[in-house]
């Protein structure tokens, strides 16, 4: 018996994939799950991931329940778990935008379990690259070099070029964090190599791990190094790149970083062309990250007369 059921995210009902209460679970199931699990993966790559979260978790224990209480095939349960680890995954990820960086490994350590029952290291890679990003964020240089490493080790000769990049540029971020200029770079340049390498079908995940990625990672690992205007023009670069319409809320974030960037570099006037752009797609993006980025950017320029505009627009829009 089939039971419809729904959750409230984004101001209106979403519906949780049709699952049995009781019987067999099949491949038609699955199917319905990675529907649902791909909506989730438009709405953050156009909005970001603020009420998401907990949207995502109780999708999860949606599937959960059905896997419970339902019998099933082998080939069923490996996809099962599959499924159910690509979802903790992104959940993990919302969380981590939301700054829930405690409920983010909570749903990365529950999806690297499914990842090891489903025999999947390219999974398991997935969830370390993130993990990587995340002890960047947190200033842990040498931890997010160790994790990106391992995901890369595990997932030698098998993985898709820009799982590869990725990878590398998460290497990269972890050596900017501990100020390694020169081992910065050579995973950069690692990096921009795997890319040129481009395979056809890329998982749906992968989608924004394109020039445009590398460019704004590079942006952020100049930063880190305190190459403001170089990493300014990455910035630019991936603002300039083809995919950005489709992923509203990097747009927005490469527009704060941007904005940050132009102002520890002394170029004020640009900085704030910037900052209104981050501004004007603010109403439609929900990243607690990147907005705490631009409200620290504005907090920059609460004693500086010529951005009384920007900063009375903030505080209007906020």
């Amino acid at each position: 018996m089939y039971c419809r059921k729904f959750v409230i995210g984004f101001g209106t009902l979403l519906a949780l994939p049709a699952l049995p209460e009781s019987g067999r679970l099949g491949m038609s199931d699955i199917a319905r799950i990675r529907g649902a699990e791909a909506r989730l993966v438009r709405f953050d790559d156009e909005h970001g991931s603020a009420q998401l979260a907990e949207v995502a978790a109780r999708y999860i224990e949606h599937v959960e329940h059905a896997m419970r209480h339902c019998t099933y095939g082998s080939r069923v349960q490996t996809s099962l778990h599959r499924t159910l680890g690509e979802m903790c995954a992104q959940t993990g990820w919302l969380s981590y935008d939301s700054g829930e960086h405690d409920q983010a490994r909570h749903w990365w350590d529950a999806g690297l379990r499914y990842a090891l029952l489903a025999r999947d290291s390219v999974l398991q890679a997935r969830i370390w690259s993130n993990m990587a990003r995340q002890a960047v964020d947190l200033g842990h240089g040498s931890e997010a070099v160790a994790i990106a490493r391992a995901a890369l080790d595990a997932t030698r000769n098998r993985r898709h070029p820009r799982l590869s990049a990725l990878l590398h540029s998460r290497v990269a971020l972890g050596h900017s964090v501990s100020r390694e200029k020169g081992r910065c770079g050579q995973s950069l340049h690692r990096a921009e190599q795997e890319l040129d390498r481009e395979a056809a079908d890329t998982p749906p995940w992968l989608a924004f791990c394109g020039p445009d990625e590398l460019a704004g990672q590079a942006a952020l690992c100049f930063y880190n190094l305190g190459d403001y205007l170089r990493a300014a023009q990455a910035d630019k670069d991936a603002l300039a790149g083809a995919q950005i319409t489709q992923f509203r809320r990097n747009e927005f974030a490469t527009h704060v970083s941007l904005a940050r960037n132009l102002l520890a570099a002394g170029e004020l006037d640009e900085a704030l062309v910037s900052g209104h752009q981050a501004l004007d797609l603010l109403p439609e993006v929900r990243s607690p990250r990147w907005a705490a980025h631009l409200d620290r950017f504005r907090r920059d320029l609460e004693a500086t007369p010529a951005a009384s505009e920007f900063v009375d627009r903030h505080q209007e829009m906020t």
